[in-house]
């Protein structure tokens, strides 16, 4: 049979799978010497799951984080839970602040890692990551994160666009960022909600924009052609929470 577990690495990513109720983690690895506060909990915690605890040599590590920055840790985890967009809408069922983002064409790790980041922060309950010309959300993804992606519900795979109508059928409103759009100041924004991020070239898709209630800006200053998608994810993911209430600190999201 052939091994389905995922590497991950990393003092956060291995953290949150560990806290995580929604995989289970078979193994930890830490490197010789390496110890600390950090590593102690991440021990802690392994025993307390039934994970197995290895002490091996950091070039073992940095093997399995094929040469990324792992912080002398590493786990081997069931893949991460995957939903399909029906399941994620059930999950959401009868929840009036539903708030949704769906990224159009992403295809840098680093961008998607920092967006399910910011998401996971400010009151997004679902990511929306369609198979086309988008990255998926490998265990490079889940590192940028800093394990965020344990704590969001993952769409992935599917059409973006199909997705979005299925959304309006559901009472959505969808929200696409670009530069022409209204700027952000000026906007009501309305739940449930998705905001669509476009890629880091060319931004959301024709079709992709005519499927949205509104076009959402930031105005800018500068000279600069414009921000990257996950500065600008980012501003719009707080400009929606902020202005609709649904931006709350939760205890255990500073280790975010």
């Amino acid at each position: 049979m052939a091994d389905t577990a995922e590497t991950l690495y990393g003092i956060h990513p291995v953290t949150e799978a560990l806290r995580s109720k929604r995989r289970n983690v078979t193994a930890v690895y830490v490197a010789d010497g390496r110890q600390g506060p950090d590593i102690n909990r991440i021990l802690k915690m392994a025993k307390k799951k039934g994970a197995k605890i290895i002490r091996c040599d950091r070039h073992d590590v940095e093997k399995m984080a094929r040469g990324k920055n792992h912080q002398g840790v590493a786990a081997k985890a069931e893949p991460l839970k995957i939903l399909s967009l029906s399941e994620a809408i059930a999950l959401d069922a009868g929840n009036k602040q539903a708030f949704w983002l769906g990224v159009d064409e992403i295809s840098d790790p680093q961008n998607l890692g920092a967006i399910i980041r910011s998401a996971a922060c400010l009151g997004v309950s679902t990511v929306v990551v369609p198979g086309h010309r988008s990255v998926s959300v490998t265990p490079t993804v889940q590192r940028v994160s800093a394990g965020a992606a344990e704590r969001i519900n993952i769409v992935a795979g599917g059409n973006l666009n199909q997705a979005i109508l299925r959304l309006k059928d559901e009472g959505f409103w969808i929200y696409g960022a670009d530069m022409s759009g209204k700027p952000a100041p000026e906007v009501k924004y309305k739940l449930p909600a998705m905001l669509v991020i476009g890629s880091e070239s060319h931004g959301i898709r024709l079709k992709t924009g005519e499927h949205c209630d509104e076009i959402v800006s930031v105005p800018q200053t500068g000279g600069l052609d414009s921000l990257n998608a996950a500065a600008a994810a980012s501003i719009l993911m707080y400009d929606v929470a902020a202005k609709t209430g649904l931006w709350k600190f939760q205890p255990g999201d500073e280790d975010l």
